[in-house]
C-alpha cells in the first residue's frame, strides 16, 4: 500500500510540476492582436497579395479589421490559438451601434465578426457599406 501511495504522490507532483512550467511559458494561452503592426502580418500571412495600409483591432484584441490601398477589407478573427482572415466581398452586410461593428461575411462557415472598435466603428461600417458602390459602379 505504501509503494502505491509514493507513487500516487509521485505522479501528483510531476503533473504539478509540468503545469507550472505551462503556466510560466504561457502555453496555451489565447493569442491576442496586441498592435497594429501584429494586424498586418497576420493579414499578409492569410494572403500575400493583401497589403495592409490601415488597422484597427479590437478592445480584447480577438479580432481586427484591415484595409488595402486597392480598397479591399479584410476582417482577422481568433480561430483557437489562430488567427482566421477573410477579404469581405461587397455586398457584405455590416452594422455599427455605437462602439461596436457587427459584419456578417459571405463564408457562412467564418460565422458573424463583432468588433469593439470604439468611435472608429461608424466609420468601418461606412466603409464596408461603400464596398458595394464600387462594385456596381
Amino acid at each position: 500500500m505504501d509503494g502505491q501511495l509514493l507513487q500516487l504522490g509521485g505522479s501528483l507532483l510531476a503533473i504539478l510540476v509540468l503545469a507550472a512550467i505551462t503556466w510560466m511559458l504561457k502555453l496555451g494561452q489565447p493569442r491576442t492582436i496586441d498592435t497594429d503592426e501584429r494586424a498586418c502580418a497576420l493579414a499578409r500571412e492569410a494572403d500575400t497579395a493583401f497589403e495592409p495600409t490601415q488597422a484597427a483591432i479590437g478592445r480584447d484584441g480577438s479580432t481586427a479589421i484591415l484595409a488595402d490601398s486597392a480598397g479591399r477589407i479584410m476582417v482577422l478573427r481568433r480561430h483557437g490559438t489562430h488567427f482566421a482572415a477573410r477579404v469581405l466581398e461587397p455586398g457584405t452586410p455590416a452594422h455599427s451601434e455605437g462602439d461596436i461593428l457587427t459584419i456578417m461575411p459571405r463564408d457562412r462557415r467564418y460565422g458573424p465578426v463583432v468588433l469593439d472598435l470604439g468611435p472608429d466603428a461608424q466609420d468601418w461600417a461606412l466603409r464596408i457599406d461603400a464596398l458595394e458602390r464600387v462594385d456596381h459602379a
